[in-house]
């Protein structure tokens, strides 16, 4: 089915106007209603706070950048659909199908999806149900996603990908949690009273010691996943090395997600361009190392060792970098195809950085936006040359 585009002018925005209208008479029972059906309309970015979409049918519907405060989608049939980035503050979703649906960097702060369906969605191959054919399944996204306050109470979250997620004293009583990604979210205030988190991976996540117990008496995995034996990890190295040495076209790109790496000694190594995502690093030895344009996001890098490492245009979005030694680290941007009007930024925003040594050799550009720096030793060059926009100040020792 194609889908409808909102650049389709006037036409189509008088009949999204028209829909929503009897929509609402169908909702209240009055005459001239019948129930919306906006599967695979594009709505992206509209302006649509407070609309009455209850029971809607909105199978694949994207509403990417939307602006939904408040809007009643209780009930909505919103599987496959495409919230990212959307704002969804106070909206009611009160059993609506989120089943396949994303909801990367979408604000859901004191919404309420008690009873909704945000498990994974499976799509037959074969129309007429084949078994042997099998299935595609598609888990539902809320990477980055702002659920502060909201009420989870009762929610079928089965799978759910909540990497980096901000659950800050979201209700999630009842709801299943069951083989759910947890890793890098915060979980300060949550209550997760009679939730199910059998097979659920909160590795890297932050929450207060008491719900910590309480994670792993439910069945939850606080702690990484699988380690990797440093000789297998010498040989993907070379890999890596072959593959950045040949521009691509020979080894292979060392590509890690949720993997133990604790103890490794990466001292000198080059790890440019290499993607190591929502896995452990702690204490790991990488003095000196290479990592520019590496992907850090989401790692657990408390007590890690980046002294004199070079980290330009490097991703550690949400990483724990606690206790790390940054002392001598280069974060200055990289200049796309060496363009320097195009600067591709070390990014380091949300992340945690609590007694970190932060005395940098140069932050040229660097993202800091919303990190934690209690207690961390900084440099002027870090303050002069970093964007630290909402970050936590340091209430340790500033050097010269």
């Amino acid at each position: 089915m194609s889908s409808k585009r909102a650049g389709q002018g006037l036409d189509f925005l008088e009949e999204v106007r028209h829909k929503f209208k009897v929509h609402r008479l169908w909702v209240r029972r009055q005459n001239g209603g019948s129930k919306a059906d906006f599967s695979h309309y594009d709505l992206s970015r509209m302006p649509l706070n407070c609309v009455l979409l209850s029971n809607a049918r909105m199978i694949g519907v994207c509403l990417a950048g939307a602006s939904l405060v408040n809007a009643d989608l209780s009930s909505a049939l919103l599987t496959m659909a495409d919230l990212s980035g959307a704002d969804l503050s106070g909206a009611n979703l009160l059993g609506a199908d989120l089943r396949g649906a994303c909801l990367n960097g979408a604000n859901l702060t004191q919404a309420n999806l008690a009873g909704a369906e945000l498990g994974v969605n499976q799509i037959r191959i074969d129309p007429g149900g084949d078994p042997a054919k099998g299935a595609i399944t598609r888990r539902t996204e809320l990477i980055d996603a702002n659920l502060a306050r909201a009420l989870l109470a009762g929610a079928k979250m089965e799978n759910c990908d909540l990497t980096g997620a901000e659950l800050v004293d979201a209700d999630l009583t009842g709801a299943d949690l069951s083989g759910a990604i947890m890793v890098a979210t915060d979980l300060t205030g949550v209550t997760l009273t009679n939730a199910t988190l059998t097979g659920a991976v909160l590795a890297g996540s932050r929450m207060e010691a008491t719900l910590r117990d309480h994670v792993i008496a439910l069945g939850g995995q606080v702690s990484g996943g699988p380690h990797l034996e440093e000789a297998d990890f010498r040989a993907m190295l070379l890999l890596h090395q072959q593959w950045m040495e040949s521009g691509g076209t020979g080894g292979r790109r060392l590509e890690l997600d949720m993997i133990d790496l604790s103890g490794i000694d990466c001292r000198g190594a080059n790890l440019s361009g290499a993607k190591i995502r929502r896995s452990v690093l702690n204490g790991v030895c990488l003095s000196g190392a290479s990592l520019v344009m590496a992907d850090l996001a989401y790692c657990d890098c408390s007590q890690a060792d980046f002294s004199d490492a070079d980290l330009s245009g490097a991703l550690l979005r949400r990483a724990d970098l606690s206790g790390a030694n940054l002392n001598g680290a280069k974060l200055d941007s990289v200049p796309l195809g060496g363009d320097p009007e195009r600067p591709w930024p070390a990014n380091l925003q949300f992340s945690r950085m609590i007694d970190a040594d932060l005395r940098v050799a140069s932050a040229r550009g660097a993202i800091l936006h919303g990190v934690d720096l209690t207690g961390a030793q900084v440099n002027l060059t870090l303050i002069k040359e970093a964007d630290t926009k909402g970050a936590t100040r340091p209430r340790g020792a500033v050097a010269a």
